[in-house]
């Protein structure tokens, strides 16, 4: 297929993706790509518990059930993303699909084991070739935006991390030299953090809420790697940057779910997300491009997303920087 194919491709996927939820899944099934089965809050048990009774011995076939459906979403969403009518509709579905009674940082903590997890970290232990090559791609185009932002300061830069979890890419960071400091909420994390990531950089590990995280002194770059979208408030945490990040430092969300959704900003409902919210309580937040570009603008910072390839994926970057005054 010719440039200028793959181009129209490109276009048409975008128009398709562009239309209202109902249609556009009518002429993705006319086109032989329905996408994924809805699921109702009636059928939902029984399928996760399918993919939970997969999890620990086959993590791909896992994968695949969940990714063959999507949670219908039960009421559609308030007019006004950034009213507080909106923000209970979130909590609300959040507390249907969880199935808990509210949302607690408590229950961002992970069930593993230290020791294992200290000699082969995930996703190296789920033994996925997929897993694994897609972690490191996505954590390697990271990097390769953080150079922009680095490599013009005199010194090792200062980075900071926030939700680090298994380390892989502080470890990374800290391996070439950078001085990072992980805010990490799981003490189990902060240990596995401060064991794994040696020199010749250094890492500080704090244990905490990236909301209530001081910095000491400003960073030269604020990253998260999978971890924005279970910040409880994302509009307090993009004001909040502003005193942890330079003037001329960015901030980095890479791996992030900014991607086209039916509602501006809320709980995914794709099955490995619900299926986590279900399993651990865990926040998958997820953010519709226009509005992610609205809610950086409304903080004080203009983004810039860098993709990894032709089309939009989680893996792409968003480069934030203040905005320029008036």
């Amino acid at each position: 297929m010719g440039r200028s194919s793959r181009a129209l491709v490109h276009l048409g996927g975008r128009a398709v993706d562009a239309l209202p939820r109902g249609l556009r899944r009518r002429v993705r099934a006319a086109l032989g790509r329905p996408g994924p089965r809805p699921v109702t809050f009636d059928d939902l048990d029984a399928v996760l518990a399918r993919a939970t009774a997969l999890m620990g011995s086959d993590a791909d076939g896992a994968r695949a059930l969940l990714a063959g459906f999507a949670l219908a979403l039960p009421t559609p969403a308030p007019e006004d993303p950034f009213s507080e009518a909106y923000r209970e509709w979130t909590w609300e579905l959040y507390r249907r699909i969880s199935d808990r009674a509210g949302y607690d940082t408590a229950n961002e903590a992970s069930p593993f084991d230290l020791p294992a997890a200290l000699a082969r970290p995930f996703p190296y232990q789920s033994g996925s070739l997929t897993l694994v090559g897609r972690d490191l791609i996505a954590r390697g185009h990271l990097l390769d935006c953080l150079a922009e932002v680095v490599a013009s300061r005199s010194g090792a830069g200062r980075v900071v991390e926030f939700g680090p979890g298994w380390g892989n890419l502080t470890e990374d960071m800290v391996a070439t030299g950078l001085d990072v400091t992980a805010v990490e909420l799981d003490e189990k994390f902060c240990r596995l953090i401060a064991d794994r990531c040696q020199g010749p950089g250094r890492v500080t590990v704090v244990q905490g809420d990236m909301l209530t995280f001081a910095a000491p002194e400003p960073f030269d770059a604020a990253v998260f790697f999978e971890s924005f979208h279970h910040c409880a408030d994302h509009l307090a945490m993009l004001r909040k940057l502003h005193d942890i990040v330079r003037p001329g430092g960015a901030v980095l969300f890479a791996a992030e779910p900014v991607q086209r959704m039916d509602y501006p900003w809320g709980p995914r409902l794709d099955g490995l997300s619900v299926w986590s919210s279900r399993t651990h309580g865990w926040l998958e937040l997820g953010f519709d491009v226009g509005y992610f570009d609205r809610a950086l603008s409304r903080t004080g910072w203009t983004g810039r997303r860098v993709r990894l390839g032709a089309h939009m994926g989680e893996p792409d970057v968003i480069v934030a920087r203040a905005a320029a005054g008036p």
